[in-house]
């Protein structure tokens, strides 16, 4: 799926995984980050992908993700619609939170 479509969510997903085991991990390991992007209404489509909507700086929609054959992630970026805004392929475990971040809230100017 490209960006401009409406996402497909029967299409979507390349191979089952453990979405509600994601989706915890995401919530406890990064927990204010993934509150900084308004995280909730999470949903998982016959374990083939997670989805959740966000309110953040930059995106506002809905974050979909779904696991390759290759064991990394595509990140889907849609509107509430489902209209594809933007997607990162090749997204591995252990960065899948700064690449989604970097897309719905980062700011460089923030300071620790």
């Amino acid at each position: 799926m490209n960006i401009g479509e409406k996402i497909d969510t029967e299409k979507v997903g390349q191979r089952s995984f453990d979405p509600v085991e994601l989706a915890q991990a995401l919530r406890k390991g990064a927990f204010w980050t993934v509150a900084s992007w308004g995280a909730h209404a999470w949903t998982v489509h016959k374990d083939m992908f997670l989805r959740f909507k966000v309110n953040g700086h930059h995106h506002k929609g809905h974050v979909y993700i779904v696991l390759g054959w290759d064991d990394t992630f595509t990140v889907y970026f849609t509107t509430t619609m489902g209209k594809i805004i933007d997607k990162k392929e090749g997204v591995y475990v252990d960065v899948i939170v700064e690449v989604i971040d970097k897309k719905v809230e980062y700011i460089e100017d923030y300071t620790s």
